[in-house]
């Protein structure tokens, strides 16, 4: 079986720091593409960085990726509580 963690055609490459992350959250590599194919908008980042989240009951689970031309590097894997403000801001602008 072959491995694909890529996005956007691309291999993910996580930190150290950031697959202690997913750990810590339960979550593994093979999701990783899945959330950021599919994942919300969070908040506008650098040039070259993308974050993007998914909710989970009254969990949002979010990632951050650096593009570095042939690759991505995972540098973020967390998990917080979605507040009834983040909830109706992210409502308005992705529809969720």
């Amino acid at each position: 079986m072959l491995m694909d963690f890529t996005y956007n055609g691309k291999p993910i490459l996580p930190t150290k720091t950031a697959m202690n992350e997913l750990s810590e959250i339960d979550l593994d590599l093979f999701e990783v593409p899945e959330i950021l194919e599919r994942g919300f908008r969070i908040r506008k980042r650098g040039k070259d960085v993308i974050e993007r989240g998914v909710q989970k009951g009254n969990k949002v689970i979010n990632l951050v990726v650096v593009d570095m031309g042939n690759w991505y590097k995972l540098i973020h894997a967390g998990k917080f509580t979605l507040s009834k403000k983040f909830k109706n801001k992210m409502r308005d602008k992705n529809g969720i």
